[in-house]
Order: C-alpha cells, then sequence, then structure tokens
C-alpha cells in the first residue's frame, strides 16, 4: 500500500497532472524553483524539516509535497470508485499520512542530492533544450486532456495562479526532469550487451515476452437501451459502424477513431464487456452489452491467440529491457552509495523514525520507542504505530515457524529454532497488544483498528467493550450490548460494561433493566457520581421519585455542587408537578366534588406551586453554572406544567433562536400555543418537531397528536405508518396505511406499506390482495414492476424459499417478462420467465416459450410427466385439470389467510 506511488504509475497520470496544476511543479521538483536553501543563510531554525549536506528542506517544502502525494492517492481511490475520506482516517489513516510524510521526505532528499552531485559534475541543460521540451509538454497537455487556453487560464485563476507563473514552474520542472536524466546518463554510462547475454536474460524472462490472447474491437457507447437497439438495427440495415460510432457514441476517447479500442487483453475491459469481446468471432456484432457505463455494441476487429515469441522476434525490446535494468542496478547502487555517505539529519522525529523502520525495523521500532518514552511527540497514533512493528515482526516470526514446521525432516536445530519462534512470536503478540490498547486509551475508536486488535487477542475485555462504545455511537444498541454483555462474561468485575449496558437498557426503554446495570455497577464502584446520575435518570424514567431522590442525596453528601445533581433535583420537583396536575386536573374535571375534595384540590394547588417553584429554581440554578440549551427546555416544560404559559413559550423560543433543530423546544412550544388558543401555531410547530427528531418514540408521540389536529393530511399519516413500520408496529402502521386508503384509494405508497405489514405478520393473501388493488392504480411501468416484484417476494415468503410459487407468484413473473419486454430489459426478462418455467413449466407454455425464443433462449422440452402443478395458495384443495402421468406432483396447500 505503502509503496503506492510505484505500483500505480500508469493509473494515476491524470491524478499527477491535476496535482501539478494545483501545486504547481508537481510531486518535488522543488529545487530548481529555489526552494532548497544553503545552510549558510540565516532563517528560522524551526521551518527546517531536514538538512542534506548543508542543504535545508524547509517544512514548507516537505508540506508541499505530502500535500500533492496524498492528492494522488485521492484521485486514485475516487477513480477506483472508493471513499478517499476513508483511507485517512482513524488509526490506519494516520499510518497513511506518516507513510506519505516519510515517502515525500525520501524523495526531497533524492533531489537534493541529485542537485549536489550534478553540480559536482558540472552538468548544466542548455536554454533551448529546456525551452523546447518545456512548450512540448505544454502543448502536450492541452491536446491531451483537450483543454483550451483559455479553460486552463480560468482553471488556474481559481486557483489563485497566473498562466505565466504555471509555466515557469513547469519549466522548472522539466529542467530538472532533463538534469536528472543527464545525470543518469553519465553515472550509468555506456551499456552494450552481447548476444549471450541478451539470450541468458531472455531465458530467465521468458513469461514477460508471452504475449496473451488478445483482441481488437471497436464499440459504440449509449446511455440507454432503446438508443442501442436503434443504432444496432441500422447495422443490421447496412450502415457502417464507424460512422454509428461517430454519430451516437457518448465515448469522447474513440467516437472520433470510428469506435476503436485497439488491442487488449483479459483484465483490461470490465467483466460484461470483456466476456462478450472474448466470445465473439471476427466481424462480428454483439447485441447491446450492459456495463456501468450504459450500453455498449461491440464489433470485433481482430484476434491474437496466445504466443511465446522467440528472442529474435522481440530482440530490441529485450535489449532495452536488459539495459534498463542493468542501468537501473548501477544508478540506484550508486545513489544508495552517496546517501550512505551524505550528512543527513532530519528534524522530524516521527518522519525520521518513519524512514528508519522502512530500512530496518528493529532500528526503526527503538526509534519510535525512544520517541514515546522521551514525550517529544503529541502524536496519540504513536502506540499504534509501534504496535504495527511488533504485529510485523510477529507475523513474520510465524511464517518462519511455519515453513520449519512442515518440514518433514527436522533437524536439532530446526526444533530449537522453532521453540525460540514461539517465543518471540508469544512477545511481539503481547507488545503488540500492549501498544495497541494505550493507542486506544487515546485515540477515537475506529472499527478496523479495533478488528485488528480482536484479531490478536479476541477474549480482551477492554476492546469487546470498546467495540460496544462504537456499535452503541452507530445506533445498533442490541449489537453494542451484546458487546457488553460478552465483555461482563469474561470480567464480572468489568465496572465500563455494566455502565455501557445500562446506558443500552436507557436507549431501548427498559429502564428496569437500567436499574439493574447501574446498581450492579455501583456495587463494584460504590460512590460513583457518574453511575448515581445515571441511575437516578433511569427511577425518573420509571417515575420511582423516591429512589431517583434517595440516589441524589448521595451525590450531595460527596459534591453538592455537581451541575448533574442540580437538574436531576429539578427533574425530581418536574416528576412531582407532573404527578400533582395530573390528579388537580382529574378533580377539576369532576362536576360533584366533596368538600374533602376540593380540600384536596386546593391541597393540590399548593403543591404544583411549591414544585414549580422547586423545579424552575434548580433549572436556572443549572443554567447559571453553564447548563446546556436542554436544561432550558427543561425550563419551559416546568413554567408549561405549572400554568406559567409566558415564561414557558420564552424559553422554548430561546432555545429555537440558538439551535433550531432542537425538536423537544418546538414541541414544548406547540403544547404551549395550544393551551393559549393558537392552534395553527401549535400545527407549524408540531411539523418542525416531528421532522426534526431522530426520536422514533418522539415522533410517534408528535405524530399521533398532529393526526388528531390535522386528521385530512394524508402524507402525514402516511410518514407516521412509515415510523411505526421502523419499529415492526405493524398494526399501529396498517390503521394509519388504512386510514390513507379510505380517503386516496390510489395510493400507491400506501398498499406497498400495508402489504409490507401484513407480510411481516404473515397474513400473505392479505398483503398480496392490496398489491393487485395497488396495480389497479399503477399507470407507470415502473410502479408495475415494483407492485408484482412485491407480490413475487411476498408469495415465495408464504411458500417457502426455493419452493415453487402459487398461481399469484407465477402471474406476477409472467408480467414482469413481458413488462421487461416492452421495455427492451432482456436480462430481466429471461431470468423471470426462466424462473417461471422452472416453477411450473407447464404454466403458460406456449406463451412462455414463445417470448423466451424472442429472448434467444431455446427452453428444454418438458414431457407432461415432468410437470410441476403450481401451489394454489387457497384454503381449499383443488383438483387438478389432468392427471394423466402418475407421478405428477401435488403440492401442499396453503392457508386463506397466509398466516
Amino acid at each position: 500500500m505503502y509503496n503506492f506511488f510505484e505500483r500505480h504509475k500508469k493509473t494515476i497520470i491524470w491524478a499527477i497532472v491535476v496535482a501539478f496544476i494545483i501545486g504547481g511543479v508537481g510531486l518535488i521538483g522543488l529545487n530548481q524553483a529555489g526552494m532548497f536553501k544553503n545552510s549558510s543563510r540565516t532563517g528560522d531554525q524551526a521551518s527546517v524539516a531536514a538538512i542534506v549536506n548543508g542543504t535545508k528542506i524547509l517544512h514548507s517544502q516537505l508540506d508541499t509535497a505530502s500535500t500533492n502525494l496524498s492528492n494522488q492517492y485521492r484521485q486514485y481511490y475516487q477513480q477506483m470508485g472508493q471513499d478517499p475520506s476513508s483511507l485517512f482516517s482513524g488509526a490506519n489513516g494516520a499510518y497513511l499520512q506518516l507513510s506519505i510524510k516519510g515517502q515525500a521526505m525520501q524523495q526531497l532528499i533524492r533531489e537534493a542530492l541529485y542537485a549536489q552531485q550534478a553540480k559536482q559534475m558540472k552538468i548544466r541543460i542548455a536554454s533551448k533544450d529546456v525551452d523546447a521540451q518545456a512548450d512540448k509538454q505544454y502543448n502536450d497537455l492541452l491536446s491531451n486532456y483537450k483543454i483550451t487556453e483559455a479553460q486552463l487560464v480560468t482553471y488556474l485563476h481559481g486557483q489563485n495562479k497566473t498562466l505565466e507563473q504555471f509555466k515557469k514552474e513547469m519549466r522548472d520542472s522539466v529542467e530538472m526532469q532533463l538534469r536528472d536524466k543527464t545525470l543518469r546518463n553519465a553515472v550509468v554510462g555506456n551499456i552494450e550487451p552481447s548476444d549471450d547475454q541478451l539470450a541468458a536474460y531472455f531465458e530467465k524472462n521468458v513469461s514477460k515476452y508471452t504475449e496473451p490472447e488478445q483482441v481488437r474491437a471497436s464499440h459504440i457507447l449509449v446511455k440507454d437501451l432503446a438508443t442501442a437497439n436503434k443504432v444496432l438495427d441500422e447495422l443490421n440495415k447496412g450502415a457502417d459502424f464507424a460512422t454509428l460510432a461517430k454519430k451516437y457514441s457518448i465515448d469522447t476517447g474513440t467516437k472520433d477513431k470510428g469506435g476503436d479500442l485497439g488491442w487488449f487483453g483479459r483484465g483490461r475491459m470490465v467483466k460484461a464487456f470483456e466476456d462478450a469481446a472474448f466470445s465473439m468471432k471476427v466481424g462480428e456484432v454483439s447485441k447491446p452489452v450492459k456495463t456501468q457505463y450504459g450500453y455498449h455494441i461491440i464489433k470485433v476487429t481482430g484476434h491474437k491467440p496466445a504466443h511465446t515469441p522467440t528472442l529474435a522476434e522481440v530482440k530490441t525490446k529485450v535489449h532495452d529491457d536488459y539495459v534498463k535494468e542493468i542501468g537501473d542496478k548501477k544508478f540506484n547502487d550508486w545513489y544508495k552509495k552517496i546517501h550512505d555517505q551524505a550528512q543527513i539529519t532530519v528534524e522530524m522525529p516521527l518522519v525520521n523514525a518513519y524512514m528508519i523502520e522502512q530500512q530496518d525495523k528493529d532500528k526503526g521500532l527503538a526509534e519510535f520507542q525512544r520517541i514515546l518514552d522521551s514525550g517529544s511527540s503529541d502524536d496519540s497514533y504513536l502506540p499504534y504505530y509501534i504496535g504495527r512493528i511488533y504485529e510485523a515482526k510477529m507475523t513474520a516470526a510465524q511464517q518462519q515457524k511455519k515453513t520449519l514446521d512442515d518440514k518433514t525432516d527436522q533437524t536439532a536445530a530446526d526444533k530449537q529454532q522453532i521453540a525460540t519462534l514461539a517465543k518471540e512470536i508469544d512477545t511481539d503478540k503481547k507488545n503488540a497488544l500492549s501498544a495497541y490498547l494505550k493507542a486506544l486509551e487515546n485515540t477515537n475508536t475506529d472499527e478496523k483498528f479495533l478488528q485488528r486488535v480482536l484479531t490478536l487477542a479476541p477474549d480482551n475485555t477492554t476492546v469487546i467493550y470498546l467495540y460496544g462504545k462504537l456499535l452503541a455511537e452507530r445506533g445498533d444498541t442490541l449489537g453494542a450490548d451484546t458487546r457488553f454483555q460478552e465483555a461482563i462474561s469474561k470480567d464480572k468485575t468489568y465496572v465500563p460494561a455494566y455502565i455501557g449496558s445500562g446506558d443500552m437498557a436507557v436507549k431501548s426503554g427498559d429502564y428496569k433493566r437500567a436499574v439493574q446495570q447501574y446498581q450492579a455497577a455501583l456495587k463494584l464502584r460504590p460512590g460513583d457520581v457518574s453511575i448515581l446520575t445515571k441511575l437516578a435518570s433511569a427511577y425518573l424514567a420509571l417515575k420511582d421519585v423516591d429512589g431517583a431522590q434517595k440516589t441524589l442525596d448521595q451525590i450531595a453528601q460527596t459534591d453538592p455542587k455537581n451541575i448533574k445533581l442540580i437538574i436531576g433535583l429539578g427533574d425530581v420537583a418536574y416528576e412531582r408537578l407532573n404527578a400533582a396536575a395530573s390528579k388537580r386536573d382529574a378533580l377539576s374535571a369532576k362536576t360533584n366534588r366533596t368538600s374533602d375534595e376540593d380540600a384536596t384540590l386546593k391541597d393540590l394547588n399548593n403543591k404544583i406551586a411549591q414544585y414549580e417553584k422547586e423545579a424552575v429554581d434548580q433549572y436556572t440554578k443549572a443554567i447559571s453554572n453553564g447548563g446546556s440549551l436542554d436544561v432550558y427546555i427543561k425550563l419551559g416544560n416546568a413554567y408549561l406544567a405549572g400554568g406559567d404559559l409566558e415564561n414557558a413559550k420564552q424559553n422554548f423560543q430561546h432555545v429555537i433562536l440558538r439551535s433550531p433543530y432542537k425538536a423537544e423546544a418546538y414541541s414544548g412550544l406547540a403544547e404551549t400555543l395550544m393551551k393559549q388558543g393558537d392552534k395553527q401555531g401549535a400545527i407549524s410547530n408540531y411539523r418542525l418537531a416531528f421532522s426534526r427528531t431522530f426520536d422514533n418514540g418522539k415522533k410517534e408521540e408528535i405524530g399521533n397528536k398532529l393526526v388528531s389536529l390535522v386528521p385530512d393530511d394524508m402524507d402525514l399519516k402516511l410518514k407516521l405508518a412509515a415510523v411505526y413500520a421502523s419499529e415492526y408496529k405493524w398494526s399501529a402502521a396498517i390503521k394509519q396505511y388504512a386510514a390513507v386508503l379510505n380517503a386516496k384509494p390510489d395510493s400507491l405508497e400506501a398498499y406497498r406499506g400495508i402489504a409490507e405489514a401484513y407480510k411481516w405478520r404473515t397474513q400473505y393473501s392479505t398483503a398480496i390482495d392490496y398489491l393487485k388493488r395497488g396495480l389497479q392504480h399503477a399507470s407507470v411501468a415502473a410502479d408495475k414492476i415494483d407492485l408484482y416484484n412485491k407480490i413475487v417476494d411476498v408469495d415465495q415468503a408464504q411458500v417457502g424459499q426455493n419452493k415453487p410459487l402459487s398461481d399469484a407468484g407465477l402471474d406476477a413473473l409472467f408480467q414482469l417478462g413481458t413488462l421487461y419486454m416492452a421495455q427492451g430489459d432482456e436480462k430481466d426478462a429471461k431470468a423471470k420467465l426462466q424462473k417461471l418455467t422452472s416453477d411450473a413449466p407447464g404454466y403458460k407454455a406456449s406463451e412462455v416459450t414463445a417470448m423466451l425464443v424472442k429472448l434467444g433462449v431455446t427452453p428444454s422440452t418438458q414431457t407432461p410427466s415432468e410437470t410441476v402443478q403450481p401451489q394454489t395458495g387457497s384454503s381449499t384443495a383443488q383438483p387438478q385439470a389432468s392427471q394423466t402421468k402418475s407421478n405428477t406432483v401435488h403440492p401442499t396447500q396453503g392457508s386463506s389467510d397466509g398466516s
């Protein structure tokens, strides 16, 4: 991965051009731009990244080179359809960025040494040669990428660069290239191999010259199947392929050449295209071939079988390859010698350690460890870099040990070496794990890193717990709790896992279990304020005010100024306020109250005032101590419960102004406005609350309030139904979908939703009935295809996987085949019709056969004795129309309601 540039030179040509345009002089090429500085000059030493025989390499140079190389990585991975941001995230991303800096530094050092050696050898490049080559590269850039100079000027302007600056930087880069080429020629000298040397080289490398099977093809690429069929029809009528390519093809790289792609071997094209091209004869034209780029009409114009040439046939290439290989070795040996003799000081400890590691893992490990021990780096991933080296050493030792273990004739020395390697493996594994755990303590958790550590130590409690935390952050409550429980099973004293499990219970609404988990954690860590706070919140969710109060009292004994304590006391007062208000409202609604009830009502009003004041005081105190906007919402709710509507309104509006995505503030404001008689204002704010909450429980609550206020809003009912469906609350979802269909019997979304709900309730017949009713209102082919596919899915669920469909499913397959054929989608049409013939060979046999023949498929002949009768899906067994053969298969019958 980290020898990226060498392995992907050809692939990233365009990325280099982009980096060149943005970065000025490409990957490195900075010496000619005057960026290398001699150490005799004065300057800020902190800006120096390295010194090479007195020549300074500045941090700005390294940053530029690193950025350009990083851009090339990103461009390459984007071209490969991958997300480059994931490449640079987490622990692996941190190491990649270090490696990029290391590679860039190595290249900058190389450039500095080249410049010094060229100066010693008095190598000078004539200005006219530099100008000529720079002009050629500039013109090639414009022509190869089909851009005008005006377009380039516009692009450069967006990068705060002028055309003159760009051309100067290009000329500097060309001068460096020519200098390096001249330097290489001077070092390598003239290489003239003998015939014997070439023969030996050819024999050793004959596989390089073996030519694989190749085809030459042209193609016409279009966006859609309809256009592809139109082109094919014109070709069948005698039109010229090259002419149609120029007219129709959207491949700008080949259309002007008549679609010619040249010669190519296997592995060069996408699979569907390759399979078609290599299966065709010369002169043959394909039917439309679908790929991610569109639809291709392919014409094969040449074919070359695999061929191993003689030396005479490829002697020129063998000569060039030999000269290059020998020349490369001589030049690399020369460079190693001058590099080893150079006085090089790298002022960046981690980059220096990385470079040492590339040459010698043990020395690199020692340097990384020295940096960690000295505290001279604040990189939180430093222990991870160390862990990687230990893991690499462990892997290498494992491979050596396996080689010795596999020997059938082990010597005493082998056995001793195996024992030594086993100890090394164990030590390296422990060291790697220790380093990784240290890194996990101070870095953001990422899944790839955790998986890496779990591979080393699948039973490590800390890593299992951290994996649970990662799943919790992603919203996977069940998966997270499973990991927390696994951690507890491995270590009954591991407190964080009990807390994590309690947190997941809270998210699931299982507050009793949350209380149990928090209490278990408290037994292991008595008096822990953070656990006590969580426990108090769980008690409040259970409406156990006394339990919450006792828990908060424990916090008050040790940390009376704790802001969570203050908020918790406010929450207790608020719960008491709500309970008193509910009793008051119930009594107030009675028309014939007794004197005792009147006395109770008076007492309740007094308590309400008292509880409201307590809650308001505590929340206000929390706000003055830095409480968040959520405390303002609590304060608003306290005012609302106590009947102080204006103060409630002001607090909710305060939150909305500062954070317009707090759903609870909109909901609280809506309730306040309802009590003030502003129904439309309440509806508007309920809608905002519904759209801005991610809590499905709250969405249900708000949605139901809205539905009661605007019962004719069918879109709202569809959204509420979808919320219920996402929570697997099928009865509630069905109720909303049914209400929509009563008002809008043409709502395909409602038919799909209600059918899905009945499918999950295993009421398959009812689900299919609703899908069929939906088909009566489907006017677009895409909607019909979707509904018929859903019928097939439901029917397959009813009869069981890999079992023949019933009549409903078979008819849906037939209709799908017809629809796909009408759209020209032969692939999907074949799939549906072949599934139909597989499940029920006798079903509409003549029509299906005719359709398959049109699609180029010759159906297998079926005899009456081989016919499989489809399932009827009805509650009563139906007699077969014909039972002329004793071995006709009769499937089991489905139930009337599909349950």
